[in-house]
């Protein structure tokens, strides 16, 4: 058999087996040592899977729209050169052409650069569309319209900053400034289990449509590892198509950290006729086929007979090109909030993989703020980003509810408090030395989300003194 690198495309093949690497041809796939990493691209096995199964991906994902070639220079040492092609590298391509209408831009991406609003993902079924509904504008169309050159299913391999050069997988890239819009990654973890392999992963359009074409014809069941915000909204999006989910989680609670007890019991009570069920203090433990399905191994010892699995442990920056390039990273690649430079002067980094203050954002809202500040910063001005409460926005039908956890800074020193309201129609406060840091609203209290919004951002920016 043969493997291909779900990062960059190489190929294993067991006959050949990988000589430089001390792998002796003939070498089975299964008996490579965990430590080593593609030739090419340098992810570890678990980014690997079959040329069979790599084809059926290809083939449920559906009639695509190959990019033409990228018109005028790609790259060049005046040129303002992004990687990734999600929310945030087409927004700061969007904000700095509002400011120069004659820079070169080029936008470097690994799928092709289609335009589709991601959280759109976890609510899709229920509103009826499809996976191609989802896309509003061609990669194209939309760099035609910006004046960009766009480069679409290319891999990014390595950066040089001392060249201030890319290497991709269709040649070397020059460029002037370089923005990293690099996005995350579902977080993985090792699961034992002869079906492993098979558990998915939705963060992309490309993983989303194979996913629906798991879900047609007939009812499934499916289990989602991880009751956070993803899992919540996936399970809701989910029984609207008339299948039932299981929800694991090692917390006690829907939600986690994000809301209160009494409000998590709310959305748990309101999805459970809905066919959601909620295993707390459980996670998945091994994976085996059984017949046409599978059979789940969860941490207490339980089995489950399913037909989907999917992951939903939450996001990690996608650090791993910066990290090798010599900038600084922690969690995330670390960026100054006053311009969004990294540890390199012509390098930003903006959206998912960015770390600001010790914070990453995985929401829409300050993406756009951080593309403003990126923008600005690549026009010589000055518009710093400022941390604002993240208010969100949960998509469970079953139950309105807008979230605003407390930052990290005081989430240890408050705790939520009962402010006003009776069952699914309630406020309920995080207060933190005694001060509103936080709030979770359900039902018609969902109402009050912007003046308290306005109220955090006032005590977290206060206007300057006279």
């Amino acid at each position: 058999p043969r493997w291909i690198c779900t990062v960059c495309g190489w190929i294993y093949n067991e006959v050949e087996g990988d000589p430089d690497s001390g792998i002796a041809p003939g070498t089975r796939f299964e008996d490579i040592p965990a430590n080593w990493s593609c030739p090419l691209c340098g992810v570890t096995k678990t980014d690997f899977i079959t040329l069979e199964a790599y084809a059926a991906q290809r083939a449920s994902s559906g009639p695509k729209t190959r990019p033409r070639r990228a018109r005028g220079q790609i790259g060049g040492e005046d040129t303002v050169v992004i990687i990734g092609g999600g929310i945030a590298g087409w927004t700061v391509a969007e904000r700095l052409r509002e400011r120069d209408p004659e820079r070169p831009i080029t936008l470097i991406t690994a799928d092709d650069g289609c335009i589709y609003p991601k959280p759109a993902l976890s609510m899709a079924i229920g509103q009826g569309r499809s996976p191609d509904d989802l896309i509003e504008q061609s990669g194209t169309e939309k760099a035609a319209a910006l004046g960009v050159t766009l480069q679409a299913n290319t891999r990014v391999m390595g950066i040089k900053p001392i060249n201030k050069r890319l290497t991709t997988t269709k040649g070397n890239v020059k460029y002037g400034q370089l923005v990293l819009a690099l996005g995350a990654s579902q977080r993985r973890h090792s699961f034992a289990g002869d079906a492993a392999d098979d558990i998915l992963r939705i963060n992309d359009l490309t993983s989303y449509r194979h996913l629906r074409t798991l879900l047609e014809g007939e009812s499934r069941h499916v289990v989602l590892i991880g009751a956070g915000l993803i899992g919540v909204e996936l399970a809701e999006d989910m029984t609207a198509g008339g299948h039932r989910v299981t929800l694991l989680d090692v917390g006690t609670q829907l939600l986690g950290r994000l809301a209160p007890p009494s409000i998590a019991q709310q959305l748990l009570t309101a999805m459970t006729p809905k066919g959601v069920s909620f295993c707390p203090g459980v996670s998945l433990a091994a994976l085996d086929r059984e017949a046409n399905r599978y059979r789940a191994i969860l941490t207490n010892g339980a089995a489950l007979a399913t037909d989907i699995v999917i992951s939903a442990m939450g996001l990690m920056p996608n650090i791993e090109l910066a990290k090798h390039a010599g900038l600084q990273v922690g969690r995330g690649i670390i960026a100054q909030a006053s311009d969004l430079r990294t540890s390199d002067q012509d390098i930003f980094a903006v959206g998912d993989c960015a770390e600001i203050d010790g914070r990453s954002y995985f929401y829409i809202d300050p993406i756009r703020r951080q593309a403003e500040t990126v923008a600005a910063s690549l026009c010589g001005e000055r518009h710093p980003f400022e941390r604002h409460p993240i208010s969100i926005r949960v998509k469970t039908p079953s139950l309105t509810l807008h979230l605003c956890p407390p930052d990290q800074s005081v989430a240890d020193f408050g705790d939520w408090h009962f402010h006003a309201g009776e069952g699914i129609n309630s406020r309920v406060d995080f207060l933190a030395h005694q001060r509103l840091a936080g709030y979770a609203l359900s039902g018609s209290h969902t109402q009050e989300s912007e003046l308290l919004n306005k109220v955090l951002i006032s005590q977290l920016n206060p206007p300057p003194q006279n």
